[in-house]
């Protein structure tokens, strides 16, 4: 069944790019050197003309022969180019972004408190007066009275 599908596939791919590669080949050769290679009549100018002994001497005439001969290797490296395309994902493309598209979130932004040096040196030494311990009163109340009692007692 994989086969018959991928055969259709192929198929399909085939006529179409035949026609579109051909509909624009043509126009476009026809609008540079006004050539039009699916016309008999043209064949027959350009056949009549290297039969009565033409050259073929300007740049113009050697690009129509070289564009002319390179069009089966444009044709065939655009088929194969045409079957690698994943087609049902390209027609998708579409409904997919339209339906999963979501709301855009603003990008967060942080605000630093930009503060100057010396407010920065004042919150260090406030943090570092914090940290140290803070010296009991009845230590200081106890080592005044030794001072006091040392003082007044006779020396000897």
């Amino acid at each position: 069944m994989k086969r018959i599908i991928k055969l259709i596939r192929a198929a399909l791919i085939f006529v179409i790019w035949t026609v579109l590669f051909a509909f624009l080949s043509n126009q476009l050769i026809f609008l540079v050197w006004n050539f039009d290679f699916m016309s008999a009549h043209s064949w027959n100018i350009l056949s009549t003309f290297w039969s009565q002994g033409g050259v073929i001497k300007t740049t113009s005439d050697v690009l129509l022969l070289m564009a002319l001969f390179l069009l089966p290797f444009v044709w065939l490296t655009g088929f194969i180019f045409a079957l690698r395309k994943n087609y049902l994902k390209l027609l998708t493309a579409p409904f997919r972004i339209f339906c999963c598209r979501k709301p855009a979130e603003p990008e967060r932004i942080v605000i630093k408190n930009i503060k100057s040096s010396q407010q920065m040196i004042e919150e260090i030494k406030n943090e570092i007066n914090s940290v140290k311990p803070e010296k009991s009163k009845k230590a200081g109340n106890i080592r005044s009275k030794i001072k006091q009692t040392l003082a007044q007692k006779p020396k000897k």
